[in-house]
């Protein structure tokens, strides 16, 4: 492997989406988020003892004769965009529907 690492920012979009990997369903708290991913903290409460699934390097055996690990990390990198983007578009039509029932009540 490569000495290259996966730097996380920590911004929780994966914890918050962890519905949508089969694999990690027994973290999933019933709602798509994580049961390790605080709210009010906005951060994952394990961050330092997460499991294998939860770490971009060590999930990396799983396609290492797959692809490079600078591909690798690409993919996870590209992957991290997306669901930040998911998590953007998600907080815009949370705030436009909110603006929308705002608009409503007052008329």
């Amino acid at each position: 492997m490569e000495d290259k690492e996966f730097k996380c920012n920590r911004c929780g979009a994966c914890c918050k989406n962890i519905g949508y990997v089969e694999e990690a369903s027994f973290l999933d708290r019933g709602d798509g988020v994580c049961k390790y991913y605080s709210d009010d903290e906005k951060m994952c409460m394990i961050y330092d003892f997460r499991p294998e699934i939860c770490r971009v390097d060590k999930m990396y055996k799983r396609y290492k004769d797959k692809m490079t690990y600078d591909e690798y990390l690409d993919l996870s990198y590209e992957s991290c965009e997306q669901l930040r983007d998911f998590e953007r578009k998600k907080k815009i039509d949370k705030l436009e529907k909110h603006a929308k029932e705002e608009i409503k009540n007052t008329l």
